[in-house]
């Protein structure tokens, strides 16, 4: 196993990785579970199943996620609810059901990662294992009931080499812009900035309500399938500017189309000041 070297900034993917399992899995099969990552004498997954995860945006390398066989069957049959089979060989549609499971976890560590690298994404797909340098992270998943599996993930040492240690050599691709006095968010140049992005067209959304659902439950969505979600009729819908909430209000209907009659407002020069510009920026 190659060693990390002082530039390599493998807890930042690690964490992003672990929490992005541990989401994925409670969201899919309704239940917590534990992720530990490590990358201490982590043994090759031989005989697995590897899907390459390949990054889009600013972010090099490439990583891969493998499973050894036995853990990649517990792992669809957990997933597609079907009873424990010690003996069940890996089929077609087991394989096809984990690998759009590892695509969210790569699509949730891609959102816990955008902090650091700005607009990312990943795409998985099924893959040889590869023979690029790299270092290997061992996730432990392990359920309330005492079930486990290791996921193995993989990262280049390109990806790992991407953002130095010091924030002085970050590459100008992934720097951040330094914020100096004269341009906090309550200063005058602040506000002059604002008057110059008053013309720009932004798109809100009228959010009714949100609603959690297992991956074999979205499998299941067809045509005539009613979506039940956690906010009740006469309850208040949300206005968002991005993901900032500006404003709660009463849906209407005006001239054939949904309008909502503003009831409460959040911090409106505040909120929508910062909600400008982020999108102007993005």
């Amino acid at each position: 196993m190659a060693e990390t070297t002082p530039g390599t900034q493998l807890p930042l993917f690690t964490d992003a990785f672990r929490q992005a399992l541990a989401d994925a899995l409670q969201k899919a099969l309704a239940s917590t579970w534990n992720v530990q990552a490590s990358s201490e004498n982590v043994s090759p997954a031989d005989g697995s199943l590897c899907c390459g995860i390949s990054p889009s945006g600013n972010l090099p390398g490439n990583a891969t996620f493998q499973l050894r066989q036995s853990d990649a069957v517990f792992l669809a049959q957990k997933i597609l609810a079907e009873p424990p089979d010690v003996s069940a060989e890996m089929t077609e549609a087991r394989k096809q059901a984990v690998e759009k499971f590892l695509s969210q976890v790569a699509e949730l560590a891609a959102a816990g990662l955008k902090t650091h690298f700005g607009d990312l994404s990943f795409q998985v797909s099924t893959i040889e294992p590869p023979a690029w340098a790299g270092v290997t992270v061992a996730l432990t998943a392990s359920e309330s009931t005492a079930a486990s599996f290791s996921l193995q993930l993989r990262l280049s040492t390109e990806m790992l080499n991407a953002v130095p240690v010091s924030g002085s050599d970050v590459p100008a691709v992934f720097a951040q812009p330094e914020v100096t006095p004269a341009a906090t968010e309550n200063s005058p140049a602040a506000d002059g900035n604002l008057d110059l992005l008053l013309g720009i067209d932004l798109n809100l959304t009228l959010r009714f309500g949100q609603r959690s659902m297992t991956l074999r439950e979205i499998l299941d969505l067809s045509s005539g399938s009613v979506i039940e979600l956690d906010r009740r009729v006469q309850e208040p819908a949300d206005l968002l500017l991005g993901d900032k909430l500006i404003a709660r209000g009463e849906v209407v209907i005006v001239d054939g189309n949904y309008g909502l009659r503003i009831t409460e407002v959040s911090d409106p020069q505040h909120t929508a000041a910062k909600g400008v510009l982020n999108s102007a920026t993005r």
